[in-house]
């Protein structure tokens, strides 16, 4: 049986983390290819073929990142990372080369990975996002052992605020180690719903998650 030692790639920038606990930090960006999650409100479907963007190995991959300048914060997105069979060894190059190494994943599967240096910014998915919904929180009990995990909860239309309450009573998650984020593409989409989750976040003690990179170059890519 062959083990796979390349890993396949969307995209890769350098920009500004703009969502999670990490927001405003210079970040190297690298965007894995393909996803089976599905969310309708993606905005990154180009990203979830498996056959698109291409093979790299890790090593050369994260030549070609630090090629583009200096930056303390590597942030692995996709796509779906968790469904990158070749993750682990990319991470533990990662780990070697940034300060910190964070990973945007859905939490399709448990934590592959644990590391000082290594934050997870988990977004398990509500019922109005996917049909798969229900596997994105299957493994909540293990992403709550990992103590880099950070739960991160896209909100857009109704029932999205209930569901999400809901879900994160059920699970049992911190409120301290929960950010609410505000679906969107624009401007004043984001503006308006991030000032009602603000109320949410107030009353339950979580967190808020901008979206700067959509408030500072626009729904585009390489940003």
């Amino acid at each position: 049986m062959s083990t796979i030692t390349t890993v396949r790639v969307g995209e890769i920038f350098l920009s500004l983390q703009g969502e999670g606990p990490s927001a405003g930090v210079p970040a190297h960006f690298l965007r894995l290819q393909g996803c089976s999650v599905g969310c309708s409100w993606c905005d990154t479907k180009y990203s979830w073929d498996t056959a698109g963007g291409r093979d790299c190995e890790p090593g050369l991959l994260l030549d070609e990142l630090r090629a583009l300048g200096s930056a303390p914060l590597l942030v692995v997105t996709g796509g779906e990372p968790l469904e990158t069979p070749a993750l682990v060894p990319l991470l533990e190059q990662a780990l070697d080369r940034w300060e910190r190494v964070e990973v945007e994943t859905a939490g399709v599967l448990p934590p592959p990975h644990s590391h000082e240096q290594l934050l997870w910014n988990v977004s398990p998915k509500l019922p109005r996002a996917t049909p798969r919904w229900e596997q994105t929180w299957r493994h909540t009990a293990a992403w709550l052992a990992e103590p880099n995990a950070t739960f991160k909860i896209v909100v857009g239309d109704a029932p999205d605020e209930t569901d999400a309450l809901r879900l994160l009573k059920e699970h049992a998650i911190p409120p301290g180690r929960v950010m609410l984020m505000p679906e969107g593409y624009t401007d004043d989409g984001l503006r308006e719903r991030a000032v009602a989750l603000s109320e949410v976040c107030k009353r339950h003690g979580f967190r808020l998650s901008p979206r700067l990179h959509v408030w500072l170059w626009g729904a585009r890519r390489g940003v």
